[in-house]
This record gives structure tokens, sequence and C-alpha cells, in this order.
């Protein structure tokens, strides 16, 4: 098309052009233009979570890793739940073998160095603090003798909380945060749930790993602890918590299930122990933590009801 073929233009756009929009319109754009803040919507937008789904929509999952890889007595990946316990079945393997059979949960990402706990920094300041705890205890005994027993109790009750307080911060900081939900399956029962276990690790519907404690030549109960990374972490506790209720190996009708932190077990705080320092040796009871969470769906319920009756106008 030559030039002289194409329409000129001139005066059909300008700064005073309906192309703009009007008045009004130009101003308004102007003035929105004024508020947009770059920085702070690229900034939410990071944390949008249409945004951060995106980004990792088409992102590989990341290879299976197993920190009991090649130890024999932990599951590997190369195995089959029945192949696991099959080769070493808890009933009759002996301790002599291995003091506990592991398996570890390999779609978990293993710590960073930066992470990994300091058990002896909080185990030697964590008996010190016992050990004061245990002083304190004595001195409000022999302070308020001679006083009544509500004050010794309140006094005493007090010290206990401010002990497991101390106990917790110093976990936090030696980062020995790891606990778990333990069973005490019969010898009869035991390989049922063992496999039920595994396979929930393994197939990431549990924690971190988990053991069960090989023979020791005695009848009766044996052990399993099923982990989880962060005992302060009530969330994740009571995940795993319900998804032992969901693989049957836990009934919340019969008996309650225990939750301890490692950081009292390093320190040695069992049922007879922890009484001496007003504590309990466990964390968590099953039937608490499925107490509390019934309750508190049962307080939101009547909300969502009111909200639906509001919306359909009833």
């Amino acid at each position: 098309m030559g030039q002289e073929d194409m329409v000129s233009g001139d005066g059909w756009i300008s700064d005073d052009s309906s192309f703009y929009g009007d008045e009004y319109e130009q101003n308004r754009l102007e003035t929105l233009c004024e508020k947009t803040l770059p920085v702070k919507s690229w900034t939410m937008r990071k944390i949008d979570l249409n945004a951060v789904t995106f980004k990792h929509r088409n992102a590989p999952l990341p290879a299976p890793s197993n920190p009991g890889e090649r130890q024999p007595g932990c599951w590997q990946l190369s195995e089959m739940v029945e192949d696991f316990v099959r080769r070493l079945p808890p009933v009759s393997t002996s301790t002599y073998d291995h003091e506990w059979i592991w398996v570890h949960n390999p779609h978990q990402q293993i710590q960073s160095k930066s992470k990994v706990a300091d058990v002896n920094n909080f185990t030697i300041r964590g008996r010190e603090l016992l050990a004061r705890s245990l002083q304190a205890r004595e001195d409000i005994q022999l302070d308020v003798q001679k006083k009544n027993k509500s004050l010794i109790t309140r006094r005493l009750n007090e010290e206990s909380r401010l002990l497991q307080q101390h106990i917790t911060d110093l976990a936090s900081e030696t980062n020995v945060l790891f606990g778990k939900w333990m069973l005490f399956p019969s010898v009869e029962d035991l390989t049922r749930i063992w496999r039920l276990v595994v396979d929930g690790v393994i197939n990431n519907r549990l924690g971190p790993s988990a053991k069960v404690a090989p023979d020791e030549g005695k009848p009766g109960e044996r052990l399993i602890c099923i982990y989880t990374k962060d005992f302060q972490d009530k969330k994740d506790v009571l995940r795993v918590l319900r998804q032992l209720v969901s693989i049957g190996v836990v009934d919340p009708k019969l008996k309650p299930i225990y939750y301890k932190a490692d950081a009292y077990t390093y320190l040695d705080i069992y049922k007879t122990s922890a009484a001496e320092y007003g504590l309990q040796a466990s964390t968590y009871s099953s039937q608490k933590l499925l107490s509390e969470e019934k309750l508190q769906q049962a307080a939101l319920n009547p909300r969502k009801q009111s909200s639906l009756n509001r919306f359909v106008g009833l």
C-alpha cells in the first residue's frame, strides 16, 4: 500500500479525544495509578495461594530419600511392606540383633545440619533444671511448713509449671523437638498393627518415622513408637492421631494411648519419676485431644448453621 493510500489520523486522536475517556474517567485512572504500590502488590502476590500453586504445579516431586537405607534394622526403599515384615518379624527378631526395628518416611525431607538436635547440650542443661526445681520444691515446703496446705500446693504447682516451660524452651533452643505416640499391642496383635504402621509411614500418612521393640524374651505387650517432628505442633500431633484411628490401630472407644516428647525421655522422666517434679510423663492423651476436637467442632457448627439460616432467609 502506498503512502497516498493511507488515511491520516491528524485531528482524529489527540489529548482531548474521547479515546482516553472523558475528563472524569481520566482523573479516576490517574488517581488509581497514584495509589498503586507496585512493590507491595508483588510482595502480596508471592503469598497468594493461586500464585504459589501455579509455581509448583509442574514442579517434579523430590526423589524418595530413606535415612535407614542400607541399615539392616531398617526398612529399605526396594522392600514392599510384607517383605520388610517378613525379613524382620517383630515377634521373633531378637534385641541381640537389633535394638529397634525402624521404618522411615521416604517422602519427608531430611533435616538440614543447622537443625540437628543437640541432645547432649539439652540433656546436661535439662538435668540442671531438674536439680534446681527439686531444690526449689524442698525450699517451698520448708518455708511454708507452718502455713496451710493450700498455699504449699499452689506454690508447688507454680514451680511445676515453670519447670515444664523451661524444659520446653530448652528443647526449642536445642532442637530436641521429636515426640511419639506410643502403642502397646499384645504379641498376638503385634504383627498386624506394625504392618499397618509401616504402610502408613512409607505412604506419608503418618510422621517421619516409627519403631517397634524386638523380642527381649519376655511375655506381654511390646512398644511401638510413631514419631512426629515437633511435640509443640499440636495440630500435627492430632493429625497423626487421626490417621492412627483411620488405619485401624487405635480405637478411641477403648483405652487411650499417650504421646511423649523425646525431651522427657532424654531426661528420664517416666511415670514414677515425673511425680517428683509435679510433672506428667506424657504430653498428650488421645482421649483428651479427640475430646477437645469434638468440643471445637460442636462450637463451630451452630455458627455455621446460623450463617446458613441467614443466607437462606430463615
